[in-house]
């Protein structure tokens, strides 16, 4: 079995190309120790947390990897910007990969090859692979990716209220939001911290138009509190520092994780 972490996109800007392993995402996200657990199965198909779905993403995996089916177990909501697509990729690439001896980053781009093609996700897989908290320099498959990683260690608090799929914003015309993301990944690498980190994506979410007044409130809440708080891209939801408090005035699904380094575990 084979468990790889959530991940939360702070900041991002899209780079799109014919070669599935050459797009990719530019930006900043963070594992966390709540995620997805994947096991083969001699079932056909993808089973999630016990249900049989039609779920392109690990049907590619599948494939290409020549695999007949696989269960996963999910800790996190769905198509609510913690990256489960990439994570049920790449959990069940990696736990392919040992059974038949394939290197990690074969494996690894396939999971990102799977996310680009479905149009589920661009950066999770190489945030996911490395770990920690991850800036992403060079856009493109985890092999071919450029990152900074680092180990900052904190408690968060999220708030879910919604689903935003990731295949809607991509849809958008995306100039201004990967000029906006380029933007602000500059200013947290000018002081790579968690607190520039959590204000260079509020700026960012509420600059590009991601954030709508639902987060906006939150964030404001948040920060009355004392806290600090940004969107979670891609979601309808909020990550936050100190902001459980401040939660309790909205209606969600909550809960608290810690940013998770080691991102992906055998078991």
């Amino acid at each position: 079995m084979i468990f790889v972490s959530a991940s939360v996109t702070a900041i991002f800007s899209a780079k799109l190309s014919r070669d599935p392993l050459k797009s990719g995402s530019y930006g900043v996200g963070f594992t966390i120790n709540k995620g997805v657990y994947a096991e083969l199965s001699d079932s056909e198909g993808v089973f999630l947390n016990g249900e049989s779905i039609s779920f392109p993403t690990v049907e590619f995996v599948l494939r290409k990897l020549n695999a007949k089916g696989v269960e996963l177990r999910s800790e996190v909501p769905i198509s609510c910007g913690f990256g489960v697509s990439g994570a049920s990729a790449l959990a069940t690439a990696l736990e392919i990969a040992v059974r038949k001896n394939i290197p990690f980053f074969e494996a690894a781009d396939v999971a990102h090859e799977a996310e680009v093609v479905n149009r589920t996700g661009l950066g999770d897989v190489v945030t996911q692979c490395f770990g920690g908290v991850v800036a992403r320099l060079k856009a493109g498959s985890p092999s071919r990716a450029v990152v900074d990683r680092y180990l900052f260690k904190e408690k968060l608090d999220f708030l879910v209220m919604g689903e935003l799929p990731t295949e809607d914003v991509l849809k958008r015309d995306m100039k201004y939001i990967n000029r906006t993301g380029k933007k602000y990944l500059k200013e947290f690498l000018r002081k790579p911290s968690v607190s520039n980190l959590f204000d260079a994506s509020k700026k960012f979410a509420i600059e590009s138009g991601l954030a709508d007044d639902d987060i906006i409130n939150v964030i404001e809440a948040v920060e009355s509190h004392g806290g600090k708080a940004s969107m979670i891209m891609l979601g309808k939801g909020v990550f936050a520092l100190n902001g459980w408090e401040a939660f309790k005035e909205f209606k969600g699904e909550k809960f608290r994780a810690d940013i998770d380094f080691c991102s992906y575990k055998i078991l």
